[in-house]
């Protein structure tokens, strides 16, 4: 007669003082009322960044606009900071079977470079080391920020775990840089075109997170099994 040895505590990774170091299941979902307080840090950061750019783009030196201008831009950044770590809980780059790892490193990348965009826009603020390598190399932070944020927006609506109204709003929003960069060549009619698609895209999706908090979104813990 063989006898099988049950699988231990530490071999199956239940054990707390053991526990795998490649476990990826995912965290809860974030309660409705965090939800909703990203929501609004949208709606209040894509208001006052898409007036910044309507009104005060352009201006150049150290001021009252450049502090302004600083302050919409860094609600705006900190808002999506929000936007990220709610896409992160929920899982909405990772499909069923997809690689959770590789998600994670994808968010934590975007996460730097817009830490390094919004240390661009305090040197602007206070107009600090203007042209130097150092304000050069936190200056392209910002843009590729804008990019990290579109890829992450098309892996969203290609994944389809935000749905419906949502998800296409996420991918609409996070499009800027489709829309930013060729309307900046337009002068002041770009920057009010710029600060309207802000608007209507954050604004927007932030008013639907504020509005439905649990509509759209897939709860993360009925993929905790997916790696």
């Amino acid at each position: 007669m063989i006898i099988e040895n049950s699988p231990s505590a530490e071999s199956t990774g239940t054990d707390p003082g053991r526990r795998r170091t490649d476990d990826l299941s995912p965290d809860p979902a974030l309660p409705t009322n965090r939800v909703q307080m990203i929501g609004s840090a949208l709606v209040v950061g894509a208001m006052s960044w898409g007036v910044a750019l309507t009104c005060l783009d352009g201006v150049d030196g150290f001021g009252a606009p450049s502090l302004l201008t600083g302050i919409a831009a860094l609600m705006f950044q900190a808002a999506l900071l929000g936007l990220l770590h709610l896409q992160y809980r929920d899982r909405a780059m990772t499909g069923k079977g997809g690689a959770a790892r590789v998600a994670r490193i994808g968010y934590t990348a975007q996460a730097v470079v817009l830490a390094g965009a919004m240390v661009s826009t305090t040197l602007d603020a206070f107009w600090l080391i203007q042209g130097s390598l150092v304000w050069t190399m936190f200056d392209s932070c910002w843009p590729l920020s804008m990019l990290g944020m579109l890829i992450i927006g098309i892996r969203v609506a290609i994944v389809g775990r935000w749905h419906g109204a949502l998800r296409w709003q996420t991918l609409f929003a996070q499009s800027w840089l489709v829309w930013g960069i060729p309307l900046s060549a337009l002068g002041f009619v770009g920057s009010v075109l710029g600060g309207a698609q802000i608007v209507l895209g954050y604004g927007v999706l932030g008013g639907l997170l504020v509005a439905w908090p649990a509509r759209g979104r897939t709860a993360s813990t009925a993929w905790s099994h997916d790696r």
